[in-house]
């Protein structure tokens, strides 16, 4: 039997989760893991690679083939730009990044000033349904989490990759920890988030990110939206209603041209 955490003890009916008092949604004891573990040298060497590693490197952990091009850290750009970020925001509820946003993001990261928002309903008790249930926002709100300790794009969406990649195993801590390792994040800092007020820091985090979707318009998972605009959206597995089209250079190219009139 498979070492899950513990859930969010929040009484909700299947699909929702409410704000009611929570347990510690990354505690418990450790887990006996399928995974491979690395021990002494390795894993000094491992944390060193993690926190050095280039937007390549990260990437490379969630089965994403990257250019080989190195990339200078986001802030060291922006601080000899005049140019002003694009606004360009992802909204979710699965693991659609892969397909468009994670390729452009390699190109265009220096760019735009990303966010990452999801899909669900608010609920009378404060709380929020998720379309595939309390699973999913419990991912959700380890993955706002991430953003808030981590703000780089290229740290929490690798996070959120591999996360999304055994996205069936979401609570599992060994999931979790060794996610947070391999994107060089601390375990416990993820923990206390999302047990801050009794889990009501992140839940009121994901119904902001909820709200913002809601307020944008937006109801399918994934929908780009570029500069406050609807880039693309994919229903189902094709992109439909791309004004500005389908394809990944197509954002990128849309993304490089707002930026350089700006």
């Amino acid at each position: 039997m498979k070492d899950s955490l513990p859930t969010i003890n929040t009484n909700f009916e299947y699909q929702s989760m409410d704000n009611e008092k929570t347990e510690r949604m990354l505690t418990g004891p450790p887990p006996r893991r399928a995974r491979p573990l690395v021990f002494g040298a390795l894993t000094v060497a491992l944390f060193y690679f993690l926190w050095t590693a280039n937007f390549h490197q990260l990437f490379m952990g969630c089965g994403m083939k990257l250019q080989s091009t190195e990339m200078k850290p986001v802030t060291d750009v922006v601080s000899i730009s005049d140019h002003k970020l694009v606004p360009l925001e992802a909204h979710i509820m699965s693991d659609c990044l892969k397909m468009m946003v994670l390729p452009a993001m390699q190109r265009v990261y220096d760019k735009v000033n990303f966010t990452l928002s999801f899909i669900g309903a608010p609920t009378d008790n404060d709380g929020v349904a998720c379309k595939h249930g309390p699973q999913e926002c419990m991912g959700n709100i380890l993955e706002l989490c991430a953003a808030s300790l981590y703000p780089d794009p290229k740290i929490y969406l690798g996070f959120t990759m591999c996360l999304t990649r055994d996205y069936k195993d979401i609570p599992e801590r060994s999931l979790v920890e060794d996610c947070a390792l391999e994107h060089g994040m601390d375990f416990s800092k993820l923990n206390e988030c999302t047990a801050e007020d009794d889990g009501g820091y992140g839940m009121g985090m994901l119904r902001d990110s909820v709200r913002r979707s809601i307020e944008a318009g937006v109801t399918k998972s994934c929908t780009v939206r570029l500069n406050e605009e609807i880039f693309c959206v994919r229903d189902g597995r094709k992109w439909t209603d791309c004004p500005g089209g389908s394809e990944v250079n197509d954002l990128i190219l849309a993304v490089e041209k707002l930026y350089n009139q700006s």
